[in-house]
């Protein structure tokens, strides 16, 4: 059964990095887009390590180089948790192409191991990027014992193993929910969701709590990291005192992870087909009733079209509504703990000024890291042909995706605006710009994120996590969004008061001008030859 597995997660992972198309493709705009996408995950690899990097090095620095394993495990589990959280329910629990494999010599067992194989490879690559920097950083500057580093090596092999099956539990868990309800992917997309502001305000509220601590605890800052950390994710805590010599948490730190995962897969093979009904059981009534019809513009009929397919799909809807979210809960983060607390968080003297500067760019920022229009042209897969046939031109195509986006972004635009400025009560020119920034920033991405998806379509694929988590489209347009925010935060950061509002008109009259320039040359590229060379 081992060859199969091996040759299933092979299989798997070739479909997933696209390595055979790249190789045997003779498409040279197809193998260039591939090699766009290789330079993206690179650059997100770079900009991860650095910051790993610097992270572990502020710690050493600051004399608290012992907790720097420890909070290299638990930011890797968190990090695995959510990203497999988002995908674990579609890709070990999808019927999608089991009918096929079952019919083959492979056993049941090999199908589901294999498929918990691949993301734990998947990862396994993650976990390395964010441990390695950080290994060298800490090796370099402390210097441990050979066995430290067999025993790191042992524990990240088998970290990958907790996070995996409690996001596999969640996420089943999740969509046996839903699937009872009417509106399942929207109310898959709710509980998701709640999930992840849960995990997040946990997380903060805990830091909150270690900022309340006692003026003794704090000079002790290692050990208040430790217990915060710790009780968060205790594995975490078994990782550390294992790297310090101790044989029972290294046990421990093996024995747990590997049992719930080797339990849970045990129950999901027996249970694999009896589980997957119960997830993917649905509820029809036989009450329809023709109603009037309604008649409205291509635009309109379109645009109901976006949403209704967004709302549909609650992989489609938790991925990009995570930097919406986030900037509600900044928003309302900043009204409750109040200016003064952010100030003395950061301990920058006379941060305050620069902060209230730069608001309409961090808002701005969380508004732009996902957006829909990314991979809106992709998501329509295989049934574009179906668009191309309709009479609709091309702007009202393009505008109908856009309005999409609009529309969602809308909601979360005004209720970070309302309750960010309720905390910081901005008057004159400032109250202008965290108005008038924020949207100009979501207008830009929203017709920047059309031309990236024309530059890198995707219409070939079998899963939508392909679509919406790992295409180049995406990657490029939460690049760009992150990129066209930062550099005026650093420029109003440096400036004094006077120039700031310099830079927020230079800002707004950039970002017009890049909008409409991409706008019109966005309807430049007809339907008919979008999906050419996909």
């Amino acid at each position: 059964m081992s060859k199969q597995i091996i040759r299933l997660c092979r299989l798997q992972l070739t479909n997933l990095f696209g390595f055979n198309e790249f190789r045997y493709t003779k498409d040279k705009g197809k193998k260039g887009r591939y090699l766009a996408l290789a330079a993206v995950w690179l650059l997100l690899i770079a900009m991860a390590v650095t910051y790993v990097s610097a992270l572990s090095y502020g710690l050493v620095y600051m004399g608290m180089a012992e907790i720097v394993p420890m909070y290299l495990y638990g930011m890797a589990s968190l990090l695995i948790l959510m990203f497999s959280f988002f995908k674990a329910g579609s890709t070990i629990f999808s019927m999608k192409g089991f009918e096929i494999l079952v019919s083959l010599p492979v056993s049941r067992a090999a199908i589901i191991i294999s498929r918990f194989g691949c993301m734990y490879l998947t990862n396994l690559m993650l976990e390395f990027v964010i441990m390695l920097p950080g290994l060298v950083c800490y090796g370099y500057f402390v210097r441990p014992a050979v066995g430290f580093y067999f025993v790191f090596l042992l524990g990240s092999l088998f970290l990958p193993l907790l996070p995996l099956t409690i996001s596999s539990i969640l996420g089943a868990a999740i969509t046996a929910v839903s699937s009872r309800m009417r509106h399942k992917s929207l109310a898959e997309s709710l509980l998701a969701m709640a999930v992840v502001v849960a995990v997040m305000v946990g997380t903060w509220g805990l830091s909150d709590q270690g900022t309340q601590m006692s003026k003794e605890a704090l000079q002790n800052m290692a050990e208040m990291i430790s217990a915060q950390v710790g009780s968060i994710y205790p594995p975490a805590i078994w990782f550390s005192n294992a790297l310090s010599g101790d044989i029972a948490e290294l046990a421990l730190l093996l024995a747990v992870p590997a049992a719930i995962f080797t339990a849970f897969v045990a129950v999901l093979q027996k249970y694999f087909l009896n589980i997957c009904a119960a997830v993917h059981a649905v509820t029809t009534k036989n009450n329809y009733q023709m109603t009037r019809l309604q008649k409205s513009s291509h635009v309109t009929a379109l645009w109901r079209r976006e949403l209704k397919r967004y709302f549909s799909s609650s992989m489609y809807v938790t991925n990009t509504l995570v930097g919406y979210v986030l900037a509600v809960l900044a928003s309302a983060a900043i009204l409750i703990a109040g200016m003064d607390k952010v100030v003395s968080t950061l301990g920058i003297p006379g941060a305050e000024a620069v902060i209230m500067r730069c608001f309409p760019y961090g808002i701005s920022c969380l508004l732009c890291m996902t957006n829909i229009t990314a991979c809106s042209i992709s998501i329509e897969g295989n049934t574009f042909w179906q668009m191309q046939s309709l009479p609709v031109t091309t702007k009202e195509f393009y505008d109908s995706k856009i309005l999409a986006n609009l529309s969602i972004a809308a909601p979360f635009y005004l209720l970070s605006v309302i309750l960010l400025g309720i905390a910081v009560r901005p008057a004159g020119l400032a109250l202008v710009w965290l108005l008038v920034i924020p949207v100009c920033y979501i207008l830009f991405c929203s017709v920047a994120g059309i031309t990236v998806n024309l530059m890198f379509p995707i219409f070939n694929w079998e899963s939508e996590v392909r679509v919406v988590k790992q295409s180049a489209s995406m990657m490029v347009a939460m690049l760009m969004g992150m990129i066209v925010t930062v550099l005026p935060v650093i420029a109003t950061a440096v400036a004094g008061d006077t120039s700031a509002n310099g830079i927020g008109l230079f800002t707004v009259v950039i970002l017009v001008a890049a909008t409409v320039i991409l706008y019109k040359k966005n309807q430049k590229v007809r339907l008919a030859k979008i999906g050419e060379g996909c």
